[in-house]
C-alpha cells in the first residue's frame, strides 16, 4: 500500500488532532464538570463500568494527541483513536438503554451524545483512512 505523500499527511494529522480535541471537550461536557446533572447515588453497577471506561477512552484520545502533535508514531495514534472512538459508540449506545443510572438522561447530555455520535463517526472515518493510508513502523 502507498504511504500518504507528506502535505495529505500532515493536514490528516492536524484534522485528527482537532476533532479529537473537540471530543475531549464534548468528554468533559459530559462530566459532572460539564452538564452531567445525574446524581451518583443513582448510578447503576454498570455505570461504573462506564466511568471507567470514560476515563480509559479519554486517556487513549490525550495519547493520541500527544503522538500527532509530536509527529511521532502516527499509526499508532490512529489506532488508539480507532479504539477510543469505537468505545465512546458503545458507552453512548448502552447509556441510550439506561444501564447506567435508575433516572433518565438530562435534555444537555442527551442533546451532547447526540453530537458526540457525529463527532466519533467523523473520528473513527480519519482515523480508518489515515490508518489505512499510513506505512507500519
Amino acid at each position: 500500500m502507498m504511504a500518504f505523500d507528506s502535505v495529505k499527511s500532515k493536514s490528516f494529522e492536524i484534522m485528527l488532532a482537532v476533532v479529537l480535541m473537540v471530543n475531549v471537550l464534548i468528554i468533559i461536557l459530559l462530566t459532572p464538570i460539564g452538564f452531567e446533572t445525574r446524581p451518583q447515588s443513582d448510578l447503576k453497577a454498570l455505570g461504573y463500568f462506564a466511568i471507567v471506561s470514560i476515563f480509559v477512552g479519554l486517556a487513549l484520545d490525550l495519547a493520541s494527541i500527544g503522538l500527532l502533535l509530536k509527529r511521532v508514531r502516527v499509526r499508532l495514534a490512529s489506532s488508539l483513536t480507532i479504539v477510543s472512538s469505537v468505545l465512546f459508540l458503545l458507552i453512548i449506545l448502552v447509556d441510550r438503554t439506561g444501564s447506567f443510572f435508575s433516572v433518565p438522561i438530562p435534555p444537555a447530555i442527551n442533546i451532547l451524545e447526540y453530537l458526540f455520535t457525529v463527532v466519533l463517526i467523523v473520528t473513527l472515518v480519519l482515523s480508518l483512512k489515515f490508518y489505512r493510508g499510513s506505512k507500519p513502523a
